[in-house]
């Protein structure tokens, strides 16, 4: 054989051995999928089955060094850890994926995994932060299937948290994406009725949620019915102004409908809210003694805001009755309920105290009659008419401590609002608010739309903060820049661009949970504007947020020409950030929150003045 025969053989040979060894490879990489769909079909039937198959596929990639189908073994292993909550090993084969460069669809899913082992870990704010990393990601490899997941689990994190805006913005966006999944548009529909009812936009909540109705019965979602019949049943005993759909019989036939679904399921522990729902109907309708029957019922087992809500309807029941003594009793109640949330920062001792005062309470009440049986057995006809004579005297002086209990929180209602009202007038300084719009018109004038329309939303945003939040006694860090922020601009524009400002926090400080009394920093803000800065042309106010341990600090500092030493100017400062208005403010905190602590302090020089507020347990 020559030379060149030789030459054509080998060539067939390793063009053979070649095709020989694409065939192996694309029976391995079919193997690899099929193994992983079958791991798939498991996780819901039987997690062992599910865990064998996602391990064969794994080691399948291994052996033949595929990158992208190892991701995609990771990821299912991880999914199936995820369902056996083994977090530690799942996190370990998600962080090996993201060491390579993959797919954008395999990073957003590796990215969701990761912030689900958050989620079952309840650290919702690192949760949060991965899943809109994931979003982002997912987004740009335009995967919708993938995305609708991940929308829907940061709506329902925000709503968890009690950031309704946000929750809407990720549950609607996430709703015209599960067209392909009947079963997970119920979930989004049923979160996004919940949003929509807190945020009182009551005709999306009727069109959402009895869309989630027709599917939960398509789909026979027990679980899903018994919550839906429950908000319906809350919805139609709103009193709301927006809410037009009043309607107390409906609301007693959803709320059956949820307490006998429940009943079936044995959620037992979750009879509270339709059983309030539906003695609170009972109560509007005057039917007393039924609306107790239901309330009664309600009680076992509630906790938090909802107990408290039992206990008004309880007390309310017994008034429309004239038991004035169980009114009473639980007004008592009720009261006493609202100090523990507000000083108990862990709701399982809260549970404990409220359950330990009642058991104590029953205890009393059964002594007591014991004790009124003994001397009822004892007395004779003459200690009846006495017992009887004090009988009333006791009714008359219950009465009266009643009224005059009553009184006394009229009082203390009727102050709160006096002082947010003057809080409400140090923030809409006419003259202030008269020269931004006054700017503003001179831009629209001049056709200037962009700064026209930045200052107007300004205005709108500040107008919009001091309504709200004058009625309120707390408010966040982040509502509290926004205001400042909307206030300084306008300033700027008023002063000509005379000063610069700078807002600071540190990243200790959580924007969206922390809290400082309500619009307590403008005035001095205002002051440093006014006075500090005053005739001062390269003029600079600070302002920067902090902590330390439990205490939140605020610091107001600008480079004016400070306070001066006399006794009149002191006073003048005074009165131009109406300090004692804010006095009384903090001194009416102080009283009605026992936690939180106040404080003011004032350093000023000839290089400008320093002002720093603490705040303890806000």
């Amino acid at each position: 054989m020559n030379l060149k025969h030789i030459f054509l053989v080998s060539i067939l040979i390793a063009n053979s051995f070649i095709k020989i060894q694409a065939q192996s490879d694309k029976t391995d990489l079919k193997k690899i999928e099929q193994q992983l769909q079958r791991s798939k079909e498991f996780l819901q039937k039987n997690l062992d089955s599910a865990m064998f198959y996602a391990n064969q596929a794994q080691v399948l990639s291994k052996n033949i060094s595929n990158d992208t189908l190892l991701a995609k073994s990771n990821l299912q292993k991880s999914s199936v850890l995820l369902f056996k909550q083994g977090f530690n090993e799942a996190d370990s084969l998600l962080q090996q994926n993201l060491t390579k460069p993959l797919p954008l669809h395999i990073k957003g899913q590796t990215l969701h995994n990761l912030a689900t082992i958050q989620y079952y870990k309840q650290d919702f704010e690192k949760a949060l932060d991965i899943y809109l990393r994931a979003a982002k990601t997912i987004e740009k490899a335009s995967n919708s299937k993938l995305l609708v997941n991940t929308y829907t689990n940061i709506g329902t994190i925000n709503s968890i948290l009690k950031n309704f805006k946000n929750a809407r913005t990720y549950l609607e966006r996430a709703l015209p994406l599960s067209e392909f999944n009947e079963t997970l548009r119920l979930q989004i529909l049923v979160n996004l009725s919940n949003i929509y009812k807190e945020q009182k936009l009551y005709k999306k909540f009727t069109n959402t949620i009895f869309e989630a109705e027709e599917l939960a019965k398509k789909y026979d979602s027990k679980r899903s019915l018994s919550a839906i019949y429950n908000n319906l049943s809350t919805y139609y005993s709103l009193g709301d102004p927006g809410n037009s759909d009043l309607n107390y019989d409906l609301s007693i036939a959803y709320g059956k409908k949820s307490v006998a679904i429940k009943k079936e399921l044995n959620f037992h522990h979750s009879l509270g809210l339709p059983y309030n729902n539906i003695g609170h109907s009972y109560l509007k309708k005057e039917q007393y003694p039924i609306a107790i029957k239901y309330l009664d019922s309600a009680l076992p087992g509630s906790q938090g805001v909802l107990r408290s809500y039992i206990f008004n309807n309880l007390k309310e029941s017994y008034e429309g009755l004239k038991d004035y003594k169980n009114a009473l009793k639980f007004a008592d109640l009720k009261d006493k309920h609202k100090d523990s949330i507000t000083e108990a920062k862990q709701k399982e001792k809260v549970a404990e105290l409220t359950e330990k005062f009642e058991s104590e309470k029953k205890q009393q009440q059964i002594d007591v009659l014991d004790a009124q049986n003994e001397v009822q057995a004892l007395t004779i006809k003459q200690q009846k008419y006495i017992l009887f004579i004090l009988g009333i005297i006791g009714v008359l002086v219950l009465v009266l401590g009643y009224f005059g209990f009553k009184n006394y929180k009229t009082k203390q209602q009727l102050n709160t609002v006096v002082l947010q009202q003057k809080l409400r007038k140090t923030q809409l300084n006419p003259h202030f608010l008269f020269n931004a719009l006054q700017s503003i018109q001179n831009f629209i004038h001049k056709n200037e739309k962009e700064k026209s329309s930045s200052y107007l939303t300004s205005y709108s945003k500040l107008i919009r903060l001091i309504l709200e939040k004058s009625d309120e006694n707390f408010s966040t860090v982040g509502e509290d820049i926004l205001a400042l922020e909307s206030y300084l601009n306008l300033q700027q524009l008023t002063h000509n661009n005379s000063f610069k400002y700078h807002i600071d926090m540190d990243k200790n400080v959580v924007e969206d949970f922390d809290q400082i009394p309500s619009l307590i920093t403008q005035p001095f803000v205002e002051n440093a504007i006014l006075h500090g800065l005053k005739d001062i042309n390269d003029g600079e106010i600070r302002v920067n947020y902090y902590k330390e341990k439990d205490t939140l600090y605020v610091s107001i500092s600008d480079n004016g020409k400070g306070i001066q030493g006399k006794k009149d100017d002191s006073r003048k400062l005074h009165k131009s950030m109406s300090m004692g208005i804010i006095q009384e403010q903090l001194k009416n905190l102080n009283r009605t929150s026992k936690s939180f602590e106040g404080d003011i302090a004032i350093n000023s020089s000839s290089e400008g003045t320093n002002v720093v507020l603490s705040f303890t347990a806000a």
